[in-house]
């Protein structure tokens, strides 16, 4: 599914990457908050991905559809890899180039997704229970 992806929702995606980031170093821990904006309870993956959901840090959310918060988890993780795969000795000067898509199939977003905390205020269940991907 290829959706029109502007310079805004690239900038926005990095902003919120950029809080939790700020946030894990501060604080030493990777947290962050997501959360449905409204009942997701036994969606599909086709249904998931024509909602919203609160992405950032603690209470200072942002909302954004499906694809942006794809986008967010994938730039987290590859952070989280190029962090683990560095050496001290590439310490100064670090950075990360990022690998961006917004053309998720549905088993890309099964993966970026499963093992997240999904809050879910709106349905019975406290968080958002995805299948295991293949």
């Amino acid at each position: 599914m290829r959706e029109s992806f502007s310079q805004a929702r690239m900038d926005r995606c990095s902003a919120i990457h950029f809080a939790i980031i700020e946030n894990w170093r501060k604080t030493r821990s990777l947290t962050y908050t997501v959360r449905a904006t409204e009942p997701v309870s036994d969606l599909d993956m086709a249904d998931l991905r024509t909602k919203y959901f609160s992405v950032g840090v603690s209470e200072d959310l942002t909302d954004v559809p499906f694809t942006d918060l794809l986008v967010v988890i994938s730039m987290l993780k590859q952070t989280v890899a190029a962090l683990k795969s560095r050496s001290a000795n590439t310490a100064e000067g670090f950075q990360i180039r990022f690998s961006i898509t917004t053309d998720f199939s549905d088993d890309d977003a099964a993966s970026l997704l499963y093992g997240i905390r999904i809050e879910t205020p709106f349905d019975e269940a406290e968080f958002l229970k995805l299948e295991e991907p293949n």
